[in-house]
C-alpha cells in the first residue's frame, strides 16, 4: 500500500491531504483532515474518501469552524484562544473543499455519507454536504437519535447534566434561553436523514446490493452505534475506525464493558495492514494497539480501585495528579475526563468492586470493597468474555 501527500497540515494541525492507493489500484483512500480544536476536542478531525472504481464514499464530515466558534467554547465556559476566533466561520468547510479538490473530487461526486458515529465532530458538516448533491447517508441505528434530531446535541447536553454534577465536576454554562436560541430555527440545523441505517455486519449494502470491497463492523463502546469500514480483502485491507481506536491519544469509552468487548472482536480482525482513525496518527499494528489498550483500561481501573480505600467522588478520581497525561483542572467543566473516570468507577460497581457509600449535596462518593484488586479484575475479565451477560442497569 502506498501513501502520497498532496498537501501539508496548516500550523493548526489541519488541512493535510494524503491519498492511500492499493497495490491494484482498484481501490483508493483519501484521507482530509479539517479543523478542530485540541483544547475542548480531540483535535483535527480526519474525513475519508474511499473510491472503488464504483462509488465514491465519504467516511465522517467533520465539524463546522462556526459551531465551534458560537457553541463549544461557551458551553464549557472557557475562553476562545485568539486563533480560532480569528478563523472564518466556514474554514473547515473550505479545508474539506479544498481537499477535495485536490484528490480529483467535488462533492457532487460523492455517492454515500457514512457516519462513524453520532458525536458532533463526526457529522455537523452533513448538511453542507448533502445539499450539493444526491447522497445517500448510512450511520447506525443506535446512534440515529443524536444524527437525525435537530435538538440531538442540546438534548445530550441537558439530560447529561445531572449525571455530570452528580460526579462533583463543576457545571458548565447554564442551559439559559441565550444559549437555547442558537439551537433556534434561525441557526444552522446540522441533523439529516439517514437512508440506510445499518443493523448487521458485513459487506456494505444500499438499496439491497453489496458495495464491492467494503464491509462494515459494529464497534461499540465509544458511542452505542459506532461502525467501521473495512476497505479490501485478502492480505492488505484497511480499517477505517472512526474514534474506536486512536493514537497517540486514547478513546473514552461511553460504556466501558462493550468497549472492551469490541478490543477483544478487534484483535481477532485478520489482515488488517493499516487502521486509520478520526483523529491522530494512522495505525500499522492494529493487534499491537489493541493490547496497549487493553492494558491501558487495567490499568486504569486498579489506579481507580486503589484510590477509592476512602470515599471517592468521580470527580475526585479523574483531577488525581497523574490520573491523566494531562493537568485537568478541578474548577473547570470538563466533561471528557469525567465521563472517562465515570465509566471506569461504573464497571467496578458492576462487578460488586465499589459500593456507594453516601451522597452528599447531589454529589455520589464510592469506596472499593477491600478484595485484592486482581480478584475484582477477574470478574470483570469474566463479564467482558460472558457475552450472554449483560446489565440491566448500568449505574
Amino acid at each position: 500500500m502506498q501513501g502520497k501527500t498532496y498537501k501539508a497540515n496548516s500550523e493548526l494541525g489541519s488541512g493535510r491531504v494524503r491519498c492511500f492507493s492499493f497495490s491494484n489500484h482498484r481501490l483508493r483512500i483519501t484521507q482530509i483532515t479539517t479543523f478542530c480544536p485540541d483544547i475542548i476536542g480531540p483535535g483535527p478531525c480526519h474525513q475519508y474518501l474511499v473510491d472503488n472504481g464504483e462509488v465514491l464514499i465519504l467516511f465522517d464530515t467533520g465539524i463546522p469552524t462556526h459551531l465551534v466558534q458560537t457553541m463549544l467554547f461557551k458551553w464549557r465556559n472557557q475562553p476562545m484562544p485568539p486563533e480560532v476566533k480569528a478563523l472564518p466561520p466556514d474554514h473547515s468547510e473550505r479545508e474539506l473543499r479544498e481537499g477535495l479538490k485536490l484528490a480529483g473530487y467535488a462533492i457532487k461526486d460523492i455517492n454515500f455519507l457514512v457516519v462513524s458515529h453520532g458525536h458532533a465532530d463526526h457529522y455537523t458538516m452533513g448538511p453542507t454536504i448533502l445539499g450539493e448533491g444526491d447522497i445517500q447517508t448510512i450511520a447506525h441505528i443506535h446512534d440515529t437519535p443524536e444524527i437525525c434530531n435537530p435538538w440531538g446535541m442540546l438534548n445530550l447536553w441537558i439530560s447529561r447534566r445531572p449525571q455530570m454534577m452528580a460526579t462533583g465536576m463543576p457545571p458548565p454554562r447554564p442551559i439559559d434561553p441565550s444559549f437555547v436560541r442558537t439551537f433556534d430555527k434561525r441557526a444552522p440545523d446540522f441533523s439529516f436523514r439517514i437512508d440506510w441505517p445499518v443493523f448487521v455486519e458485513g459487506p456494505l449494502r444500499v438499496k439491497g446490493s453489496e458495495v464491492r470491497g467494503i464491509a462494515v463492523k459494529h464497534l461499540p463502546g465509544h458511542s452505542p452505534g459506532s461502525i467501521s469500514l473495512i476497505i479490501g480483502d485478502g492480505e492488505a485491507r484497511v480499517l477505517l475506525c472512526g474514534d474506536t481506536i486512536l493514537f497517540p491519544i486514547t478513546p473514552h469509552p461511553n460504556d466501558l464493558l462493550l468497549y472492551l468487548r469490541t478490543l477483544e472482536d478487534l484483535e481477532k480482525l485478520e489482515n488488517i495492514a493499516l487502521a486509520l482513525p478520526g483523529h491522530g496518527k494512522a495505525v500499522r499494528d492494529l493487534k499491537g494497539r489493541v493490547i496497549f489498550l487493553k492494558k491501558h483500561h487495567r490499568g486504569r481501573l486498579r489506579c481507580t480501585y486503589e484510590a477509592c480505600k476512602k470515599p471517592r467522588s468521580v470527580w475526585d478520581i479523574a483531577t488525581m495528579h497523574r490520573y491523566f497525561d494531562v493537568y485537568v483542572d478541578p474548577a473547570k467543566f470538563n466533561p471528557l475526563a469525567g465521563t472517562e473516570a465515570l465509566v471506569h468507577m461504573e464497571l467496578l460497581k458492576m462487578v460488586d468492586g465499589l459500593d456507594r457509600v453516601s451522597i452528599h449535596n447531589g454529589v455520589h462518593y464510592f469506596q472499593n470493597c477491600g478484595e485484592p484488586f486482581e480478584l475484582v479484575y477477574g470478574r470483570i475479565t469474566d463479564l467482558v468474555r460472558s457475552r450472554d451477560q449483560t446489565s440491566m442497569m448500568r449505574y
